[in-house]
């Protein structure tokens, strides 16, 4: 066996021997504190944490060394912990200037650093892999260090180009091997409703002035239903659909008359204009109108 294997074997049974009394203080610890006895406690609890920090170092700088926080990486998890336990309580055993004792601590404030002091202990006795129980060395002195993250590195940029082109080839032989896609029949567009857009009720008045019909005939004529107003005068209104397809047949209607002088007389329009108002959507493109009287009499 070489010097330096020795000096390795005796390193992993120095750590192995730390984390043991370590381990056996807060255990102590721990008991004297649930029994009310939490200034011994708290030395325990000192004692172990150092014994735990020692130990620490020792896989740090490969050989026995002081306790000291500053011999220790910033990397290693523990180092946080036991500088929190290192600040809890410094010399709890220390006398005062008068030669007086000071006050013991209380049970419940040893709760947490004991709690912290054995938290890191197990994790340091998993990663040294010591058997608390034996008397065996550690298995190994590598520093603890925090976990690597196993996600593989990216692919290089060759390998994203390869990938590319097989998606390419994969969406060229998927496009082949499907059916050619056939355009949706595009149903007609419904024809725009008749009406009320530009309709108002001035403009139906307007064309009642042209036709031999009275305000009433004319109200009535279209469907409305409202009368003339209370001083018998012609109303101003919006007009519904019904109101509007009457009288966007009645202006076809009108369209189509050579001149006011050919209108038929009254009686006429009530009928010519209910029906060329259910006609005239199947002529809108043949230039005549839909009412076959008012084309007799367009013409004569």
């Amino acid at each position: 066996m070489t010097a330096r294997t020795a000096a390795r074997t005796d390193l992993r049974q120095a750590i192995a021997s730390l984390l043991r009394l370590a381990n056996a203080d807060a255990r102590d610890a721990r008991t004297l504190a649930g029994a009310g006895g939490t200034r011994n406690a708290a030395s325990l609890m000192h004692s172990g944490n150092s014994r735990l920090t020692e130990a620490v170092v020792a896989s740090e700088q490969g050989d026995i060394r002081p306790p000291d926080l500053r011999r220790i990486d910033r990397r290693n998890p523990l180092k946080p912990a036991l500088r929190q336990l290192d600040k809890f309580y410094d010399t709890p055993f220390t006398l005062e200037p008068e030669g007086f004792l000071p006050d013991p601590p209380s049970a419940a404030s040893l709760r947490e650093p004991l709690d912290t002091l054995a938290e890191a202990l197990q994790r340091a006795v998993a990663h040294f892999g010591v058997d608390l129980d034996g008397a065996g060395p550690a298995a190994t002195t590598d520093p603890l260090r925090p976990a690597v993250d196993a996600t593989p590195p990216p692919a290089p940029a060759q390998n994203a180009r390869r990938a590319r082109a097989a998606e390419a080839r994969r969406k060229r032989t998927a496009s082949a091997a499907s059916p050619p896609k056939v355009a949706a029949a595009h149903a007609p567009e419904p024809a725009p409703h008749p009406a009320s857009a530009g309709l108002t009720s001035n403009r139906f008045w307007a064309l009642v002035d042209r036709w031999p019909l009275s305000d009433l005939e004319a109200l009535q004529l279209i469907g409305h239903a409202g009368g003339l107003t209370q001083k018998g005068t012609r109303p101003r209104f919006k007009l519904s659909d019904q109101e509007a397809e009457v009288i966007s047949a009645m202006l076809a209607i009108d369209a189509h008359w050579p001149s006011s002088a050919s209108i038929p007389r009254r009686g006429w329009p009530n009928h010519c204009v209910r029906r060329h108002s259910r006609v005239r959507r199947r002529s809108t493109t043949s230039g005549r109108p839909g009412c076959r009287a008012c084309a007799t009499a367009a013409v004569t």
